[in-house]
Formats: C-alpha cells, structure tokens, sequence
C-alpha cells in the first residue's frame, strides 16, 4: 500500500501526508449511494472535492448492501464499490472506507438478518463480520488510493450495550478485523471512528483501547460534547477537537474523520470549522475530514426520520458552497505548515490509568477525563506548551495530574520518578481515599473528610483567591495535617489547600481540592482566571511560556514542522482580539509585537531567529494562504 506510518506521522510514497477532505454521500442517493447507483454524480463531485483543494474522500459501506442475506455477498455492490474507488483515484483523491456501516445519523441502516445477535458477542455474526471483510478487501486488491478501511462509524451505537463491554472484548474485536482485512492488503491502514464519548466518558471505544489500530479516528461535535459546553460559538468548543487530537497522541496517530457543527447558522458554522481545523492541525492532526460534502436531496431513511440531517453540507443543495468551505480550504491548504515539530513540550498532562474507567460501584467517583479536559484549557490559556502522557514522563520539567479520583501505584511510581530526577509534580485530588497520592509525595497526610464545606470555599494563594464549588464537582473536602511539606495555599478556615514537598531533584505541588473537576459548570471557566494557579505552579518549576500574550482565550502554538520558529495563533473567541505577543528568545531581550486576530480565526507568524541582546529586530506576520 502506497500509505503508512512512519515515526509517528502519516505518509503517503515516501512522504508526510495531510488528510484533507470530506465524509461523503451523493445528494440525490443519500445512503442509498450503492443501491440507486450513479456513477456519474461520483465521478462530477471527485473532480469538484480537488478542484477544491482536497486530497480525500470518505465512503460509507452499508453493511446490508453489500450482504443481504448471510453468506451472500452481492457482486454487483462490491463492483461498485471498486468503481467509486477508482472514479476517486481517477480525481486524485484518497479513499477512507468505513466497512461495518449501520449507525448513521442517529438510526440504524439494520441488517434484515440481524435482529437478536450481538454485534460483539454472537460467533456467528462475528464470522460474518470476517467474511464481509475479507470479500471487500478482495475487491479492493490493486486500488493504491485506499488511505485507511474505518471497521465502522461510531460502532459503539450498534448496539445499546456495547459501552458496558469489556474492555478486553473490544480490543480483540478490533485486532482480529484488522489482521483479517490484511491479511488480503497487507500494509493496509485500519481506524476505528468513535464520538467524543470514547475520551470524555467511560466506554471501551476509545484511543486508549485502540490495539490492533494503525490511525485513531476522532469525531468532535460540541452539541453532544459530555461536558458543559455553551454554544459552538464559545471557547470551549473549538477547543474540543484539539483537546481530542492531544489526547490520541498520546496513544498513536490521530484522525479528525467528522467535524462540523449542528444546530448553527451558516456564519456560525464557517467560524467554527476555521478555528477548530487550524487547531486540529496544530495540536498534531493526520488530517481533517468535515462533515459533509453537499445537502442531501434524498428523502430515504435516515433522512424520513431525522430532516434536519439533510442540511449540514458545506455545499447547498443546488452545489454553491457555503460560507465554511472558504475556512476551510484555507486551513487544510495550510495543513503542512500548520502541523507541529517534533520536539516535546516542556509541560506533560498526565493521563492516570484509571482516568476513564469508571466501575459503577460506591467506591468511584466517575471518569476522570472530564478534568483532564479542564486541564488541558487551563495550560492552554496559560500558554503552557502541553503533551498529554500515558506512560514515562521522563525529560518532563511540569507534570500535571489533575483531579485525581483514582492513582494506581503505577501511576505514583511515575510520578515519583519524575519528581525524583528534578520535574515539578503537580497532583489534585477529587477523591480524599483512592484518589490521595501518599504522604510521600503530598508531603501530608489526611486526617478525616468533612461534609461542612464552609471555611472552605475558596483556596487562597499569595495576592491570588480562587473559588471551590464541591458541591458542582461531586466531592467532599478532605481534612489535612501537613507533614514533610510546606504550606502554599489555605482555605478561608486557615487550614492547608496547597501544599508543596521537596521529592528527589523535584517537587510536588499537592492541591487538596478537585480544582479542574469543579470547572465544568456552564459559564465557570471563563469567568475567572483559573490558569492563573497553574501560571504559579510553572513559575515555581523555572517554566515560562515561549511566547505569550495576556489574552487567555488566544491558543499559541509554537515550534512548527516545516519551520521552528513559526507559532500558530488560534483565536478560539467569536470576536476580533487585538493582542501583544511576547517572545523570550534563550538570550536577549524580549520582543514584541501586536497582531489582530478575527473572531476564531488563526495565523502563522515568524518568531526572532537570531536575536543579541543589543539587536533591534522585528517580527513579521506572514499573510495567511488564501
């Protein structure tokens, strides 16, 4: 196969290669695009998608097409499914193939045969999972253009239980397809897509359980996001995807295979997708694919029940595009540019074990991911450059566990490696039992939990005060004496908050409240000026940010692939920001400059590249590809 990963990166005949494109069904078919076949629609909207500026077409694979009854595999539909991937070829696009297709726009496109068998469980339709896959990789034996096979689009839905399966039973379901369908293409790429849930919620669809997967599809909707985000317009939103894509990085290559926005109008929607691709890109995307090509003119199911799926086309119904498709061939054209470099950032946020596990019993506290989200903001707005960890933390100079509900003593043995050989630990706690990392490491010990949370309202550090909602984060306060450690920060009671304890070459800096978990609450995280805590605790690990402005809501990326001293501005407000970047060269003095951004919108800029300290020098915005 003409695709693969090299060194963490996709690439395509020996080069780095940006997936940019969309999620397809032709207008007139919808989701009938195999039975009411029309070649000639394919082969006019190929040429339309690169005449725009795209590289990649992904195809749905309506499962009871292609086999409408047990064994027997329809020639006519895998003919055509060859056809589509050669018309896509013959365009100059790459294919994304999403094989057991039966979720789709909120119903279920159900196999006649069906009814009663587990989609995971049952021998016998799991046999004809197998079969269906090797027959379709037999069609596509030859196609170079066949990017990745997706085993099937948000799967999870197929059926009503499979968030409680085990996590075990997932991850063989996923190896045994994957080795199936290369066992015919050998070197084929294989992704599985999942919602936002498979990160923010507990179910076992997820990057972390991606065994067997060479990309890792994520799909990123604000209007079903598991955490409180306010409108697409807000900050949170466009933050999301990014938010996805750091946290697949941390266990293999991500995919943004759906993106768009429901529920907007269509200058909502344009702002949206610019930001939020930019982002994408810049936190380390293989690529983007936005939902959808064009408004779909088919009346058929799913649309008989569900209209309003018709109309989220980056393309209208009579084919002019949309305000969005501008925003984002901009952003996709600029896909090499925008992508990262290989160096590591200085900031780690650590992803404990049990971080999305959540047990159902009276011993849990819930998925802890929605913390790491909270996170993961706050180092952003304090434009702390950040890797999101699941493993070593070595060469780490700030870590940051936050929230913590349950620590294994993998996790603290970590932790305590990193602190040992010289790194800041910063450790919050959402539970006051399984979630507290030790004396050892707190430099306290607890002494009992409380259920009174007056006294403790807030945590006050120096000139600083922020407020603890316990009640919005589900937690109880807990009771401290200090033991080893040194006292930051106290409750309005007096007693200890914050506590910081020498450990080895390092430090940890121990938060006795669920700091990032008490953020979810509509409107809470702007309000404040919560990143100002972490802003503190860099500040005592010697970190400041490269280059930094006072506008939290301004992303700053710094370091790019295709040139080091480049940084990526993303503007994730809705309105116009005017800010004054600061860059700190190794040596020299700081320089800065002012730029204007529009509401969620983004910029390459060239940094100081040899600055002295007597040097008067400039930065220079380079103009945005148009």
């Amino acid at each position: 196969m003409s695709f693969e990963i090299r060194d963490g990166e996709l690439w395509r005949d020996g080069a780095p290669f940006s997936v940019a494109g969309v999620d397809y069904h032709p207008s007139a078919a919808g989701c009938r695009i195999w039975t009411d076949w029309d070649p000639s629609a394919l082969r006019r909207d190929f040429r339309a998608m690169v005449d725009a500026g795209l590289n990649t077409v992904r195809l749905f694979l309506f499962w009871r097409d292609f086999e409408p009854a047990p064994g027997r595999h329809d020639p006519v539909v895998l003919d055509r499914l060859r056809t589509a991937v050669d018309l896509a070829a013959e365009a100059g696009l790459a294919c994304v193939l999403s094989l057991l297709t039966i979720w789709m726009n909120g119903q279920r496109l159900e196999l006649s045969w069906r009814p009663g068998r587990g989609f995971f469980d049952d021998a016998q339709l799991l046999e004809r999972q197998r079969a269906y896959a090797r027959r379709v990789a037999l069609a596509l034996r030859g196609a170079g253009n066949v990017l990745a096979v997706d085993l099937g689009d948000e799967i999870a839905n197929v059926d009503p239980g499979a968030a409680r399966l085990p996590r075990e039973t997932v991850a063989a379901w996923q190896t045994g397809l994957a080795e199936t369908l290369r066992a015919e293409l050998p070197g084929l790429l294989v992704t599985q897509a999942n919602d936002a849930s498979g990160v923010l919620g507990a179910a076992p669809f997820g990057p972390d359980n991606a065994t067997g997967l060479d990309l890792i599809a994520l799909h990123g909707f604000p209007t079903w996001a598991p955490v409180s985000i306010e409108s697409t317009s807000c900050y949170k939103a466009t933050s999301l995807v990014p938010f996805l894509v750091r946290y697949a990085r941390a266990f293999g290559v991500p995919l943004v295979d759906e993106l768009t926005s429901y529920g907007t109008d269509e200058a909502t929607t344009a702002a949206y997708l610019r930001a939020a691709t930019a982002s994408a890109l810049g936190n380390g995307a293989a690529g983007v694919l936005a939902w959808c090509w064009q408004d779909i003119a088919s009346t058929a199911e799913p649309y008989q029940q569900r209209p309003g799926e018709r109309f989220v086309g980056l393309h209208r119904l009579d084919g002019t595009p949309r305000p969005a498709m501008a925003g984002l061939r901009r952003a996709l054209r600029a896909a090499s540019r925008l992508r990262p470099g290989p160096r590591r950032a200085p900031v780690a946020l650590y992803l404990p074990e049990r971080a999305r596990v959540d047990g159902g019993s009276y011993l849990d506290t819930g998925v802890g991911t929605v913390a790491t989200f909270y996170a993961y903001l706050l180092l952003k707005r304090a434009h702390l450059d950040v890797d999101i960890v699941a493993g070593d933390l070595t060469g780490y100079r700030l870590v940051v566990c936050p929230s913590v509900g349950h620590v294994t003593l993998t996790d603290l043995d970590r932790l305590a490696g990193a602190a040992r050989h010289g790194a800041t630990v910063y450790y919050s706690m959402a539970d006051h039992l399984h979630g507290f990392p030790g004396s050892d490491l707190a430099g306290a010990e607890p002494v009992d939990y409380t259920l009174l949370a007056a006294g403790r309202e807030y945590v006050e550090w120096d000139a600083d005060r922020w407020a603890i909602d316990w009640a919005g984060a589900g937690v109880r306060p807990s009771v401290l004496s200090v033991t080893t450690g040194q006292v930051l920060g106290r409750y309005p009671d007096g007693t200890p908050a914050l506590v910081r304890n020498a450990v080895g070459a390092g430090q940890v800096v121990f938060c006795a409240a669920p700091f990032e978990r008490q953020l979810d609450v509509p409107g809470r995280l702007t309000a404040a000026a919560w990143e100002g805590l972490y802003r503190q605790v860099a500040t005592l690990a010697g970190l400041a940010p490269e280059v930094d402005c006072a506008d939290p809501d301004v992303e700053i990326l710094p370091g790019r692939a295709g040139d080091p001293h480049e940084v990526l501005l993303v503007n994730h407000a809705p309105t116009v920001r005017r800010v004054q970047l600061r860059w700190q060269p190794p040596a020299g003095r700081p320089v800065c400059q002012e730029v204007v951004l529009d509401g969620k919108d983004w910029r390459l800029l060239a940094g100081p590249r040899e600055l002295r300290p007597d040097d008067v020098a400039s930065v220079h915005e380079q103009p945005a590809p148009h």
